[in-house]
Order: structure tokens, then C-alpha cells, then sequence
């Protein structure tokens, strides 16, 4: 925005209003992680564990909140779908699929992001190493935001 002449006031209203915006939905492989992190009890993991549940994740507020959980990965990163495409609707958004060392679950992900949303831009990138050593190799997830204000 910057080079192509905006102020600072509107970079700073634009990054209010992707910040106010965004929708963070990720899939876990497992919560050992987690659990390790003190992001979950022992007892959640261990559950999660035997019948091989693969945790949702939803990013409110900057806090990591566990929401469903689904038996197999494949119905989780259709649910992680399904949650970003009832939030982002028809809109127009920019988009990232995000993955843990799972590349190949990344690539699944991007081609269903790229059917079932509306992106001006989509790019798929590693986790941030500070969420990924909290979640686990194997998260998987999509960041979007609308392109322009409602």
C-alpha cells in the first residue's frame, strides 16, 4: 500500500480491518502437542488419541479456541472448508492455506480453497514455527479476509 501511495492512516485502518476480519480455521493431527503446550488437558488428548480425532481449531479474539472434532483427516479438512466458506461467503477474499510439514494435505486443501472460494489471491506457506511447535507437525488450516469492507 505503501508503494502504491497510500498514507499511513489508511495502512493502519486497513490492517484494523483485516485484523477485525480475518477467519483462522486449522485442523490438528493429533493434540499431543497441545497438550504439551498446556494448550489442552491430558485427558482431552488421550481421548482424542484412541478414537484417532482430528481436532478443529479456531483463531477468536488471538486465542486458539478447540471447536469440533471430526474421526478422519479427510472430513476435517472438508469441515475446515466447509467453516471458511460459510464465513467468507461469496466475497471476494485473499486467502492462505497454512500446513505444519504436511505439504501434501496443504495441496489437498488449496485446490478445494480454490473451487469453493472467491480469491483474488491464494498462496499456500509453512505455519509460523511459534503456532506449528504449539500444534504439531501435521496442522493444517486456511487464514482468509475479505478484500474489501462490506
Amino acid at each position: 500500500m505503501q508503494r502504491n501511495g497510500a498514507s499511513i492512516d489508511q495502512i493502519v485502518e486497513r490492517m484494523n480491518f483485516i485484523a477485525n476480519h480475518v477467519e483462522i480455521i486449522l485442523t490438528l493431527d493429533t493434540l499431543e502437542y497441545a497438550r504439551r503446550s498446556g494448550r489442552v488437558k491430558a485427558l482431552q488428548a488421550a481421548l482424542a488419541s484412541l478414537l484417532n480425532v482430528k481436532p478443529i481449531v479456531i483463531l477468536r479474539e488471538g486465542v486458539l479456541e478447540l471447536g469440533d472434532r471430526v474421526r478422519t483427516r479427510r472430513r476435517a479438512l472438508e469441515y475446515v472448508l466447509t467453516l471458511i466458506s460459510e464465513r467468507m461467503g461469496e466475497r471476494l477474499v485473499n486467502a492462505a492455506v497454512v500446513h505444519a510439514e504436511d505439504p501434501g494435505s496443504g495441496a489437498i486443501l488449496m485446490d478445494a480453497v480454490r473451487s469453493r472460494l472467491n480469491c483474488k489471491q491464494l498462496v499456500m506457506t509453512e505455519l509460523s514455527v511459534g503456532v506449528a511447535a504449539n500444534l504439531g507437525p501435521g496442522t493444517v488450516g486456511v487464514v482468509a479476509y475479505p478484500v474489501e469492507e462490506e
